[in-house]
């Protein structure tokens, strides 16, 4: 074998391990390629998970409370007694109750109590005005105070039992219509009137004179 011939051999030779290295290489890098597309096309679920744990903020689940119970209101009954609509309102020019007795008779009055059975007259006045435009627990109870302070209990009974159909809840017409009926010799109907309060609603001052009136049997 000649050089020359020698030579173009391993030229040819050179080409060829290097067409091989070439097809290897291009075989490597197309699977190379062929990997990466299958791995992103069918990535693994975990792949998915870790993704959305690594992006997705996370967000504490929420917990609901149970709605809390409203306890229903305690519905008390009004003080029991004859039929409201007996009860007259005062009016401008009318009179429901003399404070003083004697008032618009002939016989003359102490200057001194001429002047107050008139402050009395002007004062139940301007009370039945004030109900008679605003009827409400305000104004009834008011009214039942104001008979009281007379010693004008069966009026203080009336008004008393009107007050406590705008104000159940309230133990202050049941006081007034517990004093009245006491002072009127009931004393175990104004007893059975406070207990029958403190069964619905809790109040000291019920209590108090409860006992009070206990102790006066």
């Amino acid at each position: 074998m000649t050089p020359n011939r020698f030579l173009d051999l391993e030229k040819r030779c050179a080409k060829l391990r290097k067409k091989r290295t070439m097809k290897i290489l291009s075989l490597c890098l197309g699977l190379f390629c062929l990997t990466v597309a299958v791995v992103y096309v069918y990535r693994p679920a975990w792949f998915g998970i870790h993704h959305l744990k690594s992006d997705t903020p996370i967000v504490a689940p929420m917990v609901t409370k149970p709605a809390e119970t409203i306890p229903t209101p305690v519905s008390v009954p009004p003080i029991e007694a004859a039929s409201l609509n007996e009860v007259a309102i005062p009016k401008a020019k009318e009179v429901l109750f003399l404070g003083v007795s004697g008032l618009h008779s002939k016989v003359s009055l102490p200057e001194k109590e001429s002047e107050e059975a008139l402050r009395a007259l002007q004062e139940e006045r301007k009370l039945g005005e004030a109900f008679a435009k605003e009827p409400d627990f305000k104004n009834a109870y008011a009214l039942a105070e104001f008979y009281f302070h007379l010693r004008a209990y069966q009026e203080t009974i009336l008004w008393a039992q009107k007050a406590s159909t705008y104000d159940t809840h309230s133990p202050l017409p049941r006081l007034l219509y517990a004093k009245a009926k006491f002072h009127l010799g009931y004393p175990q109907e104004a007893i059975s009137s406070l207990e029958l309060f403190l069964s619905y609603i809790k109040s000291p001052e019920v209590e108090a004179l409860l006992t009070f009136y206990k102790g006066q049997q």
